[in-house]
């Protein structure tokens, strides 16, 4: 019994990866461990410890949080993420300690040794911003010109614009702009643009950002601004290659998605119309620290590899925020000093004053609740009272945006003025007509009276609405959740960031908002030619309010994440013949951001000193495990221990831009007898639905749509995303109504099925005649054509658009396999 009573004590196992972030902020992962037996009638349904992070003697707390362990996790490893300051000199260690709140002699302690950290190397101070006397528009000398600015209101150039219009405008040099978000670094860009239509009309000139939202906002207003001034056509790329490489033909201005121009210059070598390209501007360059980061770091490296090979000039103008690693970020884009503008974070043209508010509750439902009467002080104090400004409200969830929106009304009406931030008459007949056109029912409500709200299920009418009574002043106040910040068009003079943290399902976490995410928020506190100042308010937990204050006051350091995502570029460039061996290979790494930044934080990269020999071992190494690995998966084969040269796997992999451990998967998986739901599970089990999101108590509602589909396991891990995705094709091939954000989602996961399942039909050809998949691949791709475009009638998304050859799959088995059938559990497989 003694025994028994031992093992149930609450321990944890604790291991941590430690990364110098700059010279006085480390980064520690914590990953957490359960080692004891869990009795739900000793530790109940959850058993919450404290994580603190002490100094040397114990006599400083350097950071602290709750971490709660559920039962229904109890056997999963858990990831925390923290940010630490560090100090000069340097401490021999920090110590680790994790408390039970409730069990006394819980506690386990893990020391962290800094004997071999290697901080990075210091920063350059960033651009002085001059006193220059703002630029004209007439400093363009160019009345044709001078019409795109002007159909945006601009008059002069503001002090960021002026500054940089010589280099940019007036010469032919690569240009890094660093400056905060609101700058204008987009009328930069159209500088470098309009320079190259006139010096180059017959060339094409690319622009590409890492958010898919963004790219189509750019379109519609280039499209409208540039294409039809200029007789230019402008272009945005689709993401299906066919498609693609007719637009980039036709196109003078091509505008991408990371991922889409990475599909399409893949294969330059062959392709006449990506070596036209003569101008590429790529914007938001700090988000090569996100997760899409890797591919942002090799597009860039890309083009500056084939203007080398190519022996013909490329431009490449590059915007971001403001930088700490600016000047390496410069030299990899083959900037000059002189051409590498990087602006402090305080160098706005409309000044910004941010406020962090902390609050010391660790619970997020109640710190969430708690923070729902200061943001509506916040919205009086900086609202205004005479002359009232509008208010942008972020909130981490669709069900926080609507509920927070009551909230505001309901506090209103406490106040005795319930139609407070409603700032027109509300019978106004054109008013009335637009509330009445609203048709969620909640939404309507609270536009009537002042605050409008936004989630991911509003209809595009809907949404429409919206934007237009807030940028019209009519309605005060909108809240929209943290995955719409890139979507909105919207502006305001005070910003209010409500909590920093979302829910990590995968992990079972709460997270942090990435940086790049708060800066774009804190940078819609803009109204240029309006307002003469801006308020951000941020509210977060009370432990994250020094590392808000530090990323946000100070430029921003980002690093390479290239090293963990290396394999499916390195066998895209095996199949084009970049790289032909191991010493192209390296030689490939030295293009890239991942080489230069290797030496200046060695310990980041896991490299243990920095002489030419540590970087030359780690390249190597870093080499032979990635081809290693294509090796294994039958992507790659390698010849006398140096060669290397493409397998039909890795041909798939990547014509169809998939991963490398898919087209494994699928290799292992796919026969001539799979059936439709064994071809679904395999399709979900993709590596490509990794980072597909799990929202708090989503997995009670994947549950309940496990039950309404037949032959569906009962207890499957609903947290897992693999099992998400295989949810929601099933739903969609039966057609069960889902919720809003589930919708969303089944957009996304239709989006890289069909790609996915084309890749199927490639990997079973190597094994069986054409005919014999009929059965499997085209009456299932004629489900899913029947499904979007027969039962979605013609209102269907356009994002279902499928391509001529899954028509032709439609036709086929519409005549061979699907005479009478009323849905896919009829199918005859």
């Amino acid at each position: 019994m003694q025994s028994k009573r031992e093992f149930q004590l609450p321990k944890l196992e604790l291991t941590t990866l430690i990364q110098p972030i700059t010279r006085s902020t480390l980064r520690i992962e914590l990953t957490i461990t359960p080692d004891f037996q869990w009795d739900e009638r000793v530790h109940g349904n959850a058993e919450g410890f404290w994580i603190f992070v002490e100094d040397v003697d114990g006599e400083l707390i350097l950071h602290h949080e709750y971490f709660l362990l559920k039962q229904k996790f109890c056997e999963d490893e858990h990831l925390v993420k923290m940010f630490v300051p560090v100090f000069d000199p340097l401490p021999p260690l920090y110590f680790i300690r994790v408390v039970s709140d409730r069990w006394l002699g819980s506690e386990t302690v893990l020391p962290i040794s800094f004997r071999h950290l290697i901080l990075p190397e210091k920063y350059p101070p960033p651009t002085e911003l001059l006193d220059l006397q703002p630029l004209p528009l007439s400093a363009l000398n160019n009345k044709q010109f001078q019409s795109v600015f002007e159909q945006k209101n601009i008059t002069v150039f503001n002090p960021i614009q002026t500054q940089v219009f010589r280099t940019v405008y007036e010469s032919n040099e690569n240009v890094f702009i660093g400056a905060p978000h609101g700058s204008g670094k987009t009328v930069c860009a159209e500088f470098a643009i309009l320079r190259h239509f006139d010096n180059k009309p017959d060339a094409k000139a690319v622009y590409v950002t890492p958010m898919e939202d963004m790219a189509e906002k750019v379109f519609s207003d280039w499209q409208e601004r540039i294409g039809g001034p200029l007789d230019k056509t402008v272009v945005l790329l689709t993401g299906e290659p066919s498609t693609d490489l007719k637009l980039l033909q036709r196109g003078k201005l091509i505008i991408a998605s990371l991922e889409k121009w990475d599909n399409v210059s893949r294969r330059w070598k062959q392709r006449k119309n990506v070596q036209a390209v003569k101008l590429f501007v790529v914007d938001d360059l700090h988000m090569i620290g996100a997760s899409n980061g890797p591919v942002l770091e090799v597009i860039c490296s890309r083009m500056r590899y084939m203007s080398s090979q190519l022996d013909t000039p490329v431009r490449i103008v590059a915007l971001s925020s403001s930088l700490a690693n600016a000047r390496d970020i410069g030299q990899w884009l083959g900037c000059s000093s002189q051409a590498t503008f990087n602006f402090a974070p305080n160098c706005r043209p409309v000044p910004l004053e941010l406020f962090i508010q902390g609050f010391n509750l660790s619970h997020t439902a109640s710190r969430l609740a708690a923070m729902s009467r200061p943001v509506y002080a916040a919205i009086g104090r900086h609202g205004g009272k005479l002359r009232p400004r509008p208010a942008l409200v972020f909130v981490p969830s669709r069900r926080q945006s609507r509920s927070t929106a009551v909230d505001m009304l309901t506090m209103a009406h406490a106040d005795g003025q319930p139609k407070r931030f409603l700032h027109i008459n509300p019978h106004e007949p054109t008013f009335v007509k637009l509330i009445e056109s609203v048709q969620d029912k909640t939404l309507k409500e609270t536009l009537a009276c002042g605050v409008g709200f936004l989630h991911e299920g509003t209809s595009a009418k809907d949404m429409a609405i919206v934007e237009q009574l807030f940028q019209s002043g009519a309605v005060q106040v909108c809240i929209v959740p943290r995955t719409m910040c890139y979507q909105i068009s919207m502006s305001a003079y005070v910003v209010i960031i409500m909590d920093t943290q979302f829910y990590n399902g995968k992990y079972h976490v709460y997270e942090d908002y990435p940086i790049g995410d708060v800066l774009h928020m804190v940078g819609l506190a803009n109204r240029p030619g309006v307002d003469d100042d801006a308020k951000c308010v941020l509210m977060c937990q009370s432990s994250k309010k020094d590392f808000f204050k530090k990323f946000l006051y100070e430029p921003l350091p980002v690093e390479s994440h290239l090293d963990h995502c290396l394999h499916d570029h390195f066998n895209a460039e095996i199949v084009t013949k970049t790289i032909e061996n191991k010493q192209d290979a390296i030689d490939y790494l030295t293009w890239t951001l991942l080489y230069r930044r290797m030496t200046q934080n060695p310990n980041y990269y896991n490299l243990q000193g920095v002489t030419h020999r540590h970087l030359s071992d780690s390249l190597s190494e870093l080499v032979e495990n990635t081809l290693k690995d294509l090796e294994n998966s039958k992507c790659i084969t390698i010849k006398n221990d140096m060669d290397t040269q493409p397998l039909n796997l890795g041909m798939i992999a990547a014509y169809y831009y998939i991963s490398y451990t898919t087209i494994e998967v699928f290799s292992m998986s796919l026969t001539a007898k799979t059936k439709l739901r064994t071809l679904i599970e395999i399709i979900s089990n993709a590596s490509e639905f990794e980072n597909m999101p799990i929202r708090y108590k989503e997995d009670v509602v994947l549950k309940q749509l496990a039950d309404k589909l037949p032959g569906q396991q009962k207890y499957q891990k609903f947290s897992d995303p693999h099992v998400k995705v295989n949810l929601l094709m099933n739903a969609h091939l039966s057609r069960i109504q889902l919720s809003a954000e589930l919708n969303k989602d089944t957009e996304v996961v239709v989006l890289k099925a069909i790609r996915l399942v084309q890749a199927c039909v490639d990997v079973l050809s190597r094994y069986v005649a054409i005919s014999d998949l009929c059965r499997t691949f085209m009456v299932y791709a004629a489900q899913w054509v029947l499904v979007v475009w027969i039962w979605g009638g013609e209102g269907a998304h356009s994002a279902y658009r499928l391509d001529p050859m899954l028509w032709w799959c439609y036709l086929v088995s519409k005549c061979v396999s699907f005479k009478g059938l009323q849905g896919f559990q009829t199918l005859p497989f």
